[in-house]
């Protein structure tokens, strides 16, 4: 029913557009004066959503016109940017563009026939949408299941158009944000190059890159078929639906939290060609409940580290085992052959880092901790996975019903300068 109302619309347009052509015109008179202006209002037939509230709508129909110069009006809607309006025929050519209120074009027509007409331009603040999760753990894998939440704000009803959502880096990486698009009409490119993303089956289309090199960095989720928006509405829609292989994982941060907990992480592997955009996440647990999350933006071929809480099986300690400290005054020599008196003082640090399990499986397990940049380390057991300036990160495998202790001893050495002599 929708595309018959799209085509008896469609009909009505095209039968205005004939009755307004001069007899002349339809006589095949090639001439290249202009005989009449034509009004045309093409149906809507897809919309581009980005992140930010812009809308790019492509239009499309088909009209008989003969060879020679036409001019033509569009009706475009108040809400739209007319400097961004772009208009495409078939078998013509732009001579002249008058833009006062609706854009008149002057078209220069090759070939008498059917030609298609393809018109674009952008919206601000006529769209939004957002990704919304329901992840299913179990014990190897989680399945995601990521809807499109998508609202129509351009002023009327969209009905039985192609849809088609960007998505792209965290809001603080937009490159497209970076110019002003009332300003600069090269981003009509980018809403010619969204509007024109090839479809894709079965899965939504990616698109890496468009013409214009705006696009580098955005995605295109083309969704199947043809959808209604209702003006004012917001809509559900399936945008995906993906089962990842996962590393399950605890987390054990020692230098900020002395006692735990250990914090259960699940890192999902996007094996996908498209990445998941960040949004509000509901996790369930073999279909029970967990907990509500933020989905983290994920980039194909990485991995999504999703906390799930906290758990009681595995308790963790750190304790001062030992310290001292000791001063000795001495005499160095300076850079300019100088002897100076100076105290140095030495302190040593010993720590335990305490892992009591009480799982009756096996479990990955990272431990991390914090030393001063100026610590030496004496001893350490067992050998960390990791050693930074000023951090030391131990990956361990923790058997059911394992305790392990982590020690290790560091050495902060200080010189104050007491006085100087020559």
């Amino acid at each position: 029913m929708l595309a018959g109302g799209i085509q008896t619309k469609l009909f009505i347009a095209l039968l205005v557009l004939s009755l307004c052509l001069p007899a002349a015109l339809a006589s095949g008179n090639s001439s290249q004066s202009i005989e009449a202006t034509t009004s045309i209002s093409l149906p809507v037939d897809s919309v581009t959503i980005y992140p930010d509230g812009m809308m790019s709508v492509k239009r499309m129909g088909s009209l008989d016109v003969t060879e020679g110069q036409h001019k033509f009006v569009l009706d475009v809607p108040d809400a739209a940017d007319k400097d961004t309006v772009l208009l495409s025929v078939t078998n013509a050519t732009v001579e002249r563009i008058v833009y006062q209120g609706n854009p008149v074009y002057t078209l220069n027509v090759s070939k008498t026939g059917q030609q298609k007409f393809v018109e674009s331009y952008l919206m601000y603040n006529a769209g939004s949408w957002e990704p919304r999760y329901d992840l299913q753990l179990s014990n190897d894998s989680l399945k995601i299941a990521a809807n499109a939440v998508v609202q129509n704000n351009g002023g009327q009803d969209l009905l039985n158009i192609k849809l088609k959502l960007v998505a792209g880096l965290p809001s603080l990486v937009q490159p497209y944000l970076a110019k002003s698009v009332a300003a600069d009409r090269s981003f009509a490119g980018v809403a010619e190059a969204a509007a024109l993303a090839p479809a894709a089956a079965p899965s939504p289309y990616i698109s890496g890159a468009g013409s214009t090199g705006q696009l580098e960095t955005l995605y295109i989720f083309e969704l199947e078929g043809r959808k209604d928006l209702e003006m004012g509405k917001k809509i559900g829609l399936p945008l995906f639906e993906k089962t990842a292989p996962i590393v399950r994982t605890y987390t054990w941060d020692a230098y900020n939290d002395l006692n735990g907990p250990a914090i259960e992480e699940i890192r999902a592997n996007n094996t996908m060609k498209l990445p998941w955009p960040a949004g509000n996440a509901l996790l369930y647990r073999d279909g029970e409940f967990v907990s509500s999350i933020s989905m983290p933006y994920t980039a194909n071929g990485t991995n999504a580290s999703i906390e799930v809480g906290s758990t009681p099986d595995l308790k963790v300690a750190k304790s001062l085992k030992d310290y001292n400290i000791s001063e000795k005054i001495k005499t160095v020599k300076s850079a300019d052959n100088q002897n100076h008196t100076v105290k140095e003082t030495t302190e040593n640090w010993t720590y335990q880092l305490k892992i009591d399990s009480s799982m009756d499986t096996k479990a990955n397990l990272e431990v991390t901790d914090a030393r001063p940049k100026e610590a030496k380390i004496l001893a350490i057991s067992p050998k960390p996975f990791e050693v930074t300036a000023t951090g030391l990160k131990w990956k361990l495998l923790m058997e059911p019903s394992l305790k392990i202790a982590i020690n290790y001893t560091y050495r902060v050495v200080n010189t104050e300068r007491m006085d100087a002599s020559s």
